[in-house]
């Protein structure tokens, strides 16, 4: 991961530290747990997650990629990865994609000091404790797992930037080298002055 210097190492730890800690949110919910993670909580990683996602486009942008009418194709550059990484990008992908599945019957139930209800209009619908659970909890595995696929794919677009930067910059020394050269100050040579080596120095037209 020699491609990963600098800030671009920093967003991409950052990346996996935000999906870690949705991952955790959607997970307690889970049983036996069963854990409903406060709203500023989930709600304040989903907003570090925008900002996250928004900056990886940025630099996906500000690198020069190699353009296919006028838009960057990412896909080579995802069959390319090593396969330790392929791996480990397949496997959060799965992870998430099975904690949205569990996300049926997702509904915003509340609580308060007179129990757990569900609020429609002017009309208060009173839960169990179970029903509030269930619904709370499928709603906040919607509210962190989709903030966690886009943490995945923005440290992909973060590593992705990364190496289009550092092949370019690798690449810069080489067109150096292969601009013309400045002609030369010395003055031409007389071909009649120098002749090739193993021939015979003839005279000027007109001398003998």
């Amino acid at each position: 991961m020699e491609v990963l210097t600098g800030s671009h190492r920093l967003h991409f730890v950052a990346a996996w530290v935000l999906f870690a800690a949705e991952l955790l949110c959607l997970a307690a919910t889970a049983p036996p747990l069963r854990l409903i993670a406060p709203v500023w909580l989930w709600a304040g990683l989903a907003g570090l997650t925008l900002l996250l996602v928004a900056s990886a486009l940025v630099r996906c942008f500000a690198v020069p990629f190699p353009r296919r009418g006028g838009w960057f194709d990412p896909v080579p550059y995802a069959w390319h990865l090593p396969r330790g990484l392929k791996v480990w990008y397949g496997l959060a992908l799965c992870l998430v994609g099975l904690g949205l599945a569990t996300a049926g019957g997702a509904e915003d139930a509340r609580r308060d000091t007179a129990g757990y209800y569900l609020q429609h209009g002017d009309v208060r619908i009173d839960l169990t404790r179970e029903a509030y659970e269930a619904g709370r909890g499928a709603f906040v595995r919607i509210a962190t797992g989709v903030p966690a696929g886009l943490c995945v794919i923005g440290s992909f677009l973060v590593l992705l930037s990364a190496d289009v930067a550092y092949g370019a910059a690798e690449a810069a020394p080489r067109s150096d080298r292969q601009r013309p050269r400045k002609p030369s100050r010395e003055p031409l040579r007389e071909p009649w002055r120098e002749p090739p080596r193993g021939t015979r120095r003839r005279g000027l037209p007109g001398r003998r």
